[in-house]
């Protein structure tokens, strides 16, 4: 080939590669577990983007112990197209392994000695008997490759089950307000109900508050679980989403409250979660988000939620209206707590969709994601 025919041919790929990276897509399959993965192989993807644009996934990952249980993470440096195998996440403290619910955050903000941009990965470290378990922390400084022990946050001592008076603690979540770091999670520890949401704080990722409740019914065998908090920058109010197992309405259906204080969630209204026109609602296990409206101009923005059992997101408007929510279809797969994220990929916004499979042994689970534009 002649050195201008050879040129023209790369320049040719890279534009190439330059729209594939840019361009939307669903149901890109990240992770395929091996046939010896053990329950329900992998479930709970969770998804982060650092400061130079790259992407990290990760999930709960049913390899056959040993070796002991960790979090994997694999890397994208081409805004989701293509995945590799990055770094796995060990236990460091416990001897038990890292199995549950893992969740990234970073920080925006200096937190105690953790300067701004420290990447969190957070989850649940237990035993493969389920006795006990440990709510633990992790922290990188180099953008996921390296990983430190950071903290015990909350000590379940178990067993570390669903089954109603196990003493459990399951599903954290992060945000960032006024200076301390919010961790939510749901909490079984309580002998007056079967489960609540319960949030702590800290101020240097070392020392935690005591607990405070968010979401507590007064009928012990309602089982309120997996909150998620966005911040309505609009507004500055804040929305939780959670669901419901063995409620009023039966299954696990998706609820929500508004509250103008992310500490103060537990004197908020309780709404069920039903699309305006067919009172739909989207299943259990919701993720929730807050973005800009990227068709004004106004700083108004939009809500965007998805639960388990719909493969479209619900929108609603800033206020959170109840009757204000609405089906999109963005035709990715439906999964367990499918992951929303707000990218940026070649200078435009984008939504990440991540999902792991369902909680379901007769489901062939796998990795998968989806990048698409933001929808109205």
């Amino acid at each position: 080939m002649k050195p201008t025919h050879l040129l023209s041919s790369l320049a040719n790929l890279l534009v190439l590669a330059q729209v594939e990276a840019a361009a939307d897509f669903t149901n890109n399959v990240v992770f395929t577990p091996r046939d010896d993965y053990t329950s329900w192989k992998t479930i709970y993807g969770r998804s982060v983007q650092l400061q130079d644009g790259s992407l990290l996934v990760t999930w709960e990952d049913y390899a056959p112990d040993p070796p002991l249980a960790h979090f994997p993470i694999w890397k994208s440096v081409d805004g989701g197209v293509t995945w590799s195998d990055f770094v796995n996440v060990t236990d460091q403290v416990n001897g038990w392994g890292l199995r549950y619910q893992p969740h990234f955050f970073v920080l925006p903000e200096d937190l105690g000695e953790y300067r701004a941009g420290t990447l969190i990965l957070s989850g649940m470290s237990l035993p493969a008997d389920l006795s006990e378990a440990w709510l633990d922390m992790y922290t990188s400084t180099d953008g996921g490759e390296n990983w430190e022990f950071a903290s015990h946050v909350v000590y379940a001592p178990g067993p570390e089950t669903t089954k109603n008076g196990d003493k459990a603690v399951w599903e954290p979540f992060l945000l960032m307000h006024d200076g301390e770091l919010i961790c939510y999670y749901s909490d079984q520890r309580d002998p007056s109900y079967a489960q609540k949401l319960s949030h702590i704080v800290t101020k240097d990722l070392k020392n935690w508050s005591d607990p405070v409740d968010d979401v507590a019914h007064s009928t012990y065998k309602h089982r309120p679980g997996m909150a998620i908090v966005a911040h309505i920058e609009s507004t500055d109010n804040y929305i939780m989403t959670y669901e419901i197992c063995d409620g009023p309405d039966g299954g696990c259906p998706s609820y929500y409250k508004v509250s103008s204080s992310p500490y103060d969630f537990g004197s908020a209204e309780e709404h069920k979660i039903l699309s305006n026109d067919t009172n739909t609602n989207p299943g259990s296990s919701p993720f929730v988000i807050w973005t800009p409206h990227p068709e004004r101009d106004d700083g108004s923005g939009l809500i965007i939620m998805n639960g388990s059992g719909r493969e479209e997101v619900f929108i609603n408007e800033d206020a959170g209206e109840p009757d204000g929510w609405k089906m999109v279809d963005v035709s990715q797969w439906t999964s367990h707590s499918r992951c929303l994220e707000i990218i940026e990929v070649e200078g435009e916004k984008k939504l990440m969709i991540t999902g792991a499979g369902h909680m379901s042994r007769d489901t062939d689970n796998l990795v998968a994601v989806g990048v698409v534009g933001i929808p109205t």
